[in-house]
């Protein structure tokens, strides 16, 4: 709930109470009788009357924010619910009516000319169902706009890619999240080329989609072209005295590792030799791969006499590549040192899987992940670094979480200085979490200065 509808739900509360308990002296201050309404208001009933309409300007707002976050078949049925049960009581109240001799009914009746016979409750009724048909007419035309304006988008990206960098829509939550797709399959349209000179050079084709034309000739050409995305980066590691152990290492990464990145829409840069770096362009997929790949180790080492085990990162990067002439991805080695570096941070803390904060910024919204802040890496950039908490055993990770608040806190004073509060925190994880490295690090780094 966002903090300015927790804002309008006090005032709602605040308002709408006392006017519950003031409300007979509002009563009292309106009256009907033949000669039409009579206005008799008193102090008491001009403060009713205000906390009144202001609990009735709060509730409309409040229940607007709550339309706003249903789906569309839900936004239709609480949209009409209201006027449906105002013209229901209508009705009923239009029927019984007849039936009523106090002052207050006889009132009503000469007011709406309302005689014995009960021609005049029928055109009454008749009027009602009217206005209550143009209502819901005017409800459904305001609600089912977002699918006009939708429908007029996919017209447009019919023709081509559309030079807005956002779309509005409009409505509510499942609006918003049509619309955050639809702008998605804008940044990524490409119009499908047919020419041949494309079809005679082995240019991948997960990167025809989100390259440009000028791009794509310059690769057929030779030429080093800029790439931004994601990158996953892993490093294998074992018993390196054993031969077999390193055949087994290179056989998991030629024939698991590699083949696996295809199916998250992911390249391999060839000419990276001691670590497997694979180039995304969705910060999600970089992620499932990381996570799939981790996976895979588990379970191949499970199965074989060697122990295998992997460090992974992912970060966001602008790589300068080229194709060679097999078409496979050559990227420059110099701009993954940084990189690299994330591979050592791993380690120092036992880290299996880390990745950036650019990473989890383009994460979808309902992306599900557990995972915890572990520090911020500067060197070149500044960037904050976290750990997922889905590689683990589900006995390791409900431990990490249960200390996750207490660690993100104590990683926190550590890089404020406040280092005696950070060890005494650290020193407290390690009580339960006796194989948490990272605590054990910076519980180091603490008492040593």
């Amino acid at each position: 709930m966002k903090k300015s509808t927790k804002i309008f739900l006090v005032l709602f509360a605040l308002t709408s109470i006392p006017a519950v308990v003031l409300f007979p002296s509002l009563a009292s201050s309106i009256g009907l009788n033949e000669n039409g309404l009579v206005l008799n208001f008193s102090v008491e009933g001009y403060i009713a009357l205000a906390l009144v309409v202001l609990a009735i300007i709060f509730a409309i707002i409040l229940y607007f924010r709550f339309l706003k976050s249903l789906s569309i078949n839900k936004v239709l049925f609480f949209s009409t619910l209201p006027f449906t049960l105002l013209y229901g009581f209508a009705l009923f109240s239009l029927a019984s009516l007849s039936s009523l001799t106090t002052p207050t009914a006889n009132a009503v009746k000469n007011l709406l000319n309302i005689t014995e016979n009960g021609y005049n409750s029928i055109l009454w009724a008749v009027l009602l169902t009217i206005l209550y048909i143009v209502v819901l007419f005017i409800v459904y035309f305001f609600v089912t706009k977002p699918i006009y304006r939708i429908e007029k988008v996919l017209k447009r990206l019919g023709d081509g890619k559309i030079k807005q960098r956002k779309l509005k829509i409009g409505g509510g939550k499942q609006f918003d999240q049509i619309g955050h797709a639809l702008v998605k399959i804008n940044n990524n349209y490409h119009n499908i080329q047919t020419d041949e000179s494309f079809e005679r050079v082995k240019v991948p084709k997960l990167l025809q989609p989100v390259l440009s034309e000028e791009e794509l000739l310059k690769l057929q050409n030779g030429q080093m072209i800029n790439l931004e995305g994601y990158i996953v980066l892993a490093k294998l590691s074992g018993d390196d005295k054993k031969l077999k152990n390193n055949f087994d290492m290179l056989k998991l990464r030629l024939n698991e590792l590699v083949p696996l990145a295809k199916r998250f829409h992911g390249l391999a840069l060839e000419n990276v030799t001691d670590i497997l770096a694979v180039l995304f362009f969705k910060s999600e997929n970089a992620l499932d791969y990381a996570h799939a790949l981790c996976r895979s180790i588990k379970v191949k080492t499970r199965h074989s006499k060697c122990k295998l085990a992997v460090n992974v990162c992912v970060d966001s990067i602008l790589e300068q590549c080229y194709l060679d002439q097999e078409g496979n991805l050559i990227g420059n080695e110099d701009n993954l040192r940084f990189a690299k570096r994330l591979i050592d941070l791993s380690k120092l803390l036992n880290a299996r899987l880390i990745f950036s904060s650019n990473v989890l910024d383009n994460l979808p919204s309902n992306y599900f992940l557990k995972y915890r802040y572990i520090g911020n890496l500067s060197e070149q950039k500044s960037l904050n670094l976290f750990e997922s908490l889905e590689v683990y055993a589900k006995s390791k990770r409900e431990a990490l979480e249960k200390d996750k608040s207490s660690f993100e806190k104590a990683v926190l004073f550590f890089e404020d200085g406040e280092k005696k509060r950070a060890e005494v925190m650290f020193e407290n994880i390690l009580r339960d979490s006796h194989d948490d490295k990272a605590s054990f690090v910076y519980f180091n780094k603490c008492r040593n200065g």
